[in-house]
């Protein structure tokens, strides 16, 4: 099989949701004018993930958002893996990241499961999660800080499906102080060994920038990790930016 591209993004975060759906919307026009058959998008990439995030959940403005999220991939023939709030029963909110397919078409969403203490407080823990068949590919996703959870990781995704794998890791992380650059590189070498051990592709996409914490430094930086646990790309740090990866 042919190498397949993808791009990784590192969108701008907005504090509206009209202003998230047309950086991600963006993001995949400019994904596909590079010739990428797919984009993995940030954590929550639909609303931002900042301390407004809650004014933002219209299940109507929401389902609207999505809707021109897979009218764009159908357009342009783009599949994509995108970070989105999912309303459930009870109100209940997770925080999900979305499959669409080239066609448009939802084929699946993971809800993260590890969350952070402050997460707990609003968001839902999600269930297990699996593979998904998504443009030819087996992916299942890792949502932030999950990358240190991969014992429960490794036999949750155990055995891995044949074919072509790719974990996409949606991320808000930062090295913005000591504590801070620690913990983001115990989150690369869980990425590391979970790439080795399951055989799979990492496509990281991290936020570049933190509205809650103007000023702070030390975002973005994604990282794309193959199979045999090598880093073969790095975007740059606190800024916007797109990389193609070709996958095989």
């Amino acid at each position: 099989m042919s190498p397949r591209r993808w791009a990784v993004v590192q969108p701008r975060m907005h504090w509206t949701l009209e202003g998230n759906v047309a950086e991600t919307v963006a993001a995949l026009e400019a994904a596909a004018a590079a010739g990428a058959e797919g984009c993995v998008g940030t954590e929550l990439a639909l609303t931002g993930f900042h301390r407004r995030l809650p004014e933002l959940l219209d299940a109507t403005a929401l389902a609207d958002a999505e809707a021109m999220l897979r009218a764009c991939c159908a357009r342009r023939r783009l599949a994509a893996a995108i970070g989105v709030p999912t309303l459930g029963a009870d109100g209940a909110v997770f925080n999900s990241h979305v499959y669409i397919d080239p066609a448009g078409r939802e084929v699946g969403r993971v809800h993260k499961r590890g969350l952070t203490a402050s997460e707990a407080g609003f968001f839902a823990p999600g269930g297990t999660r699996g593979w998904t068949s998504l443009a030819g590919l087996a992916v299942t996703s890792v949502l932030c800080r999950e990358m240190l959870d991969i014992d429960a990781l490794r036999v949750e995704l155990s055995p891995p499906p044949p074919g072509v794998r790719v974990i996409f890791w949606p991320s808000y992380i930062g090295e913005s102080d000591t504590e801070q650059t620690a913990l983001c590189a115990a989150y690369r070498e869980g990425a590391r060994r979970l790439a080795v051990e399951l055989g799979a592709w990492v496509l990281q996409s991290n936020w570049p920038e933190a509205l809650n914490l103007p000023g702070a430094h030390g975002f973005g930086h994604s990282v794309v990790i193959a199979p045999g646990g090598q880093r073969v790309a790095t975007l740059p740090r606190d800024a916007a930016a797109l990389q193609l990866v070709e996958i095989a």
